[in-house]
């Protein structure tokens, strides 16, 4: 968890220091909310809890968001993934990125939704989803082996000594 850790602040600044320099204010790709379904879909609860707690904080910290919005998104992915785990297999990459993809549509409509009701949302949150949910599918695809490494999931067997059903 203390790598994940690591590895997100590391993400956390770049996004907010090197990259408005670059002249991308703001990415539409989320590496943070597969790495928190990971750990929510592997063995470590808790860990996937604080981290949706810790890591939302920060994301929100370092966007400038004072609604709590990614924050509310994290936590909220939680609760969606933990019934789902040991219920599915994602041992590949595409299947984990298509999952998560729609994963982070109905969590972002969820809290933009929320936050419309509270009178602190706006339009322009629902406009974004389309955009940020590929991204997040892109990370995903992307990251999803080394994702699954700092969850604590185990690898996979060799081919010679998995059973045949």
């Amino acid at each position: 968890m203390v790598l994940a850790m690591l590895a997100t602040l590391g993400w956390l600044l770049i996004q907010s220091t090197v990259l408005p320099l670059l002249g991308w204010p703001m990415l539409p790709l989320d590496p943070i909310l597969p790495l928190v379904t990971a750990f929510a879909l592997g063995s470590a609860a808790l860990d996937a809890w604080l981290l949706a707690i810790l890591l939302g904080y920060l994301a929100d910290f370092f966007a400038g968001v004072g609604s709590g919005r990614l924050l509310i998104q994290y936590v909220l992915v939680v609760c969606l993934a933990t019934p789902m785990r040991g219920r599915i297999v994602l041992r590949d990459r595409w299947t984990p990125a298509l999952g998560i993809a729609s994963l982070a549509l109905m969590s972002g409509l969820g809290v933009a939704l929320v936050l419309a009701g509270l009178g602190v949302g706006s339009l322009a949150d629902i406009q974004h989803l389309p955009g940020e949910a590929l991204g997040t599918g892109l990370a995903a695809a992307l990251f999803w082996p080394v994702y699954r490494r700092l969850a604590g999931w185990s690898p996979d067997p060799p081919a010679r000594f998995r059973r045949l059903r």
